[in-house]
């Protein structure tokens, strides 16, 4: 059996080349097609990614611990004292990489010109920037500095949000927001800088400011809003999130991954790589009719030879099976060269990004910022070469039911 298979598979690999231009040309077209399905996975792939990491390094973190309630009412009621053994399991996991406290409330931020409902969010400024990448985000030079006194009455705010108050740095702008005894408060903050991050709905409606300075505004004392950490990769969220689980047994904490702090966009990410799948599926089967069309054009050239092939002996069975192995043979050369030019530019795009400047507004609204690291997954080659092998198999058996139908006495007088 196998030695008729390998039999069958050189006579396929020889009868690919017997019309070299032509398999060259249906080989060039799958190999662009792979390409240009692969490309554009590996940009959206490229996307998804830096849409999920910005929003993880602007607000979310990895995983947050809260007090129960908090994630669906931003009360400071729904707040917590850490405490010192809290810490210390969060300084014993392993792929745990840093952890900061927060206070995150709704306000309002006023200037002279105009007023913003904002979300303020009290920093440790030395902590959060082993967290979030806010420190990265601030502009420096004229557009001032990062916080550096958790105590003092500085707020940073986005260079978004600032041309809309009309406000530069050193100017002093009211913030208001409720208190602990659910008074309303008013404190003026002078502007220590600006930062612009790559999420546009993230620059018109966060604001920061000192931890301890906001505790103290608040009458919270040493209470806060939640811990963000960050773990030593993505991929290690899940088990850190069952190890804290297993470790923090206080009824009153909640534990979040940022799958569930965000739904949404983890729903979003999946139907887009789900939608690629089904979208290169579909474009892919036009590939059906080019191979289809080659097998047929091969079988018309070889119709007196198939036709003695038959008449000495050869099963339909095996006629067929000759022209599903050149199909294979056509699918594979074409597979392999698709996937690795692939792999090989892909590889320099995700070095070098694709720089979308301008669409600068349009990608800061998707949030994934302006340059595009694209990324190839292995399932996406797996994938690709599942859809490519199907497709071939597919076009090939309409050529050779054909094939194995040929009748000898009629191929033999074929001229």
């Amino acid at each position: 059996m196998w030695a008729s298979i390998k039999i069958f598979a050189m006579i396929g690999w020889r009868n690919l080349w017997r019309n070299k231009r032509r398999s060259l040309v249906v080989i060039t077209s799958m190999a662009l097609g792979i390409f240009a399905m692969l490309l554009s996975m590996g940009i959206m792939n490229g996307m998804n990614n830096q849409m999920v990491e910005n929003t993880i390094s602007t607000s979310l973190g990895h995983i947050s611990i809260q007090r129960k309630g908090f994630q669906n009412d931003m009360k400071l009621q729904n707040s917590f004292v850490p405490s010192k053994e809290l810490k210390n399991i969060l300084s014993d996991i392993h792929d745990l990489k840093a952890f900061t406290p927060r206070i995150k409330m709704d306000g309002m931020i006023r200037s002279s010109e105009a007023s913003r409902g904002v979300l303020i969010m009290g920093i440790d400024p030395v902590h959060e920037k082993t967290v979030s990448k806010i420190l990265e985000y601030t502009l420096g030079e004229a557009a001032g500095s990062y916080l550096t006194d958790s105590e003092a009455s500085d707020i940073l705010i986005s260079k978004t949000l600032a041309d809309k108050l009309d406000l530069l740095v050193g100017d002093k702008v009211v913030l208001m927001f409720q208190n602990l005894q659910k008074e309303i408060v008013g404190t003026a903050l002078t502007v220590k800088g600006l930062y612009q991050s790559p999420i546009d709905s993230f620059d018109k409606y966060v604001v920061y400011t000192g931890l301890q300075n906001l505790q103290k505004l608040t009458g919270m004392g040493t209470k806060i809003s939640e811990i963000s950490i960050r773990v030593t990769h993505r991929k290690q969220v899940d088990k850190v999130v069952e190890e804290l689980r297993n470790s923090i047994h206080e009824p009153l904490f909640t534990i979040l991954s940022w799958k569930e702090m965000a739904p949404n966009l983890f729903r979003a990410v999946t139907i887009f790589d789900t939608m690629m799948y089904i979208f290169f599926a579909i474009i892919f089967t036009t590939v059906v009719f080019s191979i289809a069309n080659t097998l047929i054009m091969a079988i018309m050239e070889r119709f007196h030879e198939i036709g003695v092939m038959k008449s000495i002996g050869t099963s339909p069975n095996r006629i067929g099976a000759m022209v599903l192995f050149e199909a294979m043979n056509l699918g594979i050369v074409g597979l392999v060269a698709g996937i690795g030019v692939s792999v090989l530019i892909i590889a320099l795009l995700a070095y070098t990004g694709i720089d979308l400047s301008f669409y600068m507004e349009s990608m800061r609204t998707l949030g994934t910022g302006h340059i595009i690291y694209p990324a190839l997954k292995s399932k996406d080659i797996i994938a690709s070469t599942f859809i490519v092998l199907t497709t071939t198999l597919l076009a090939a058996l309409y050529p050779a039911v054909k094939a194995a139908r040929i009748k000898p006495l009629e191929a033999l007088h074929h001229i």
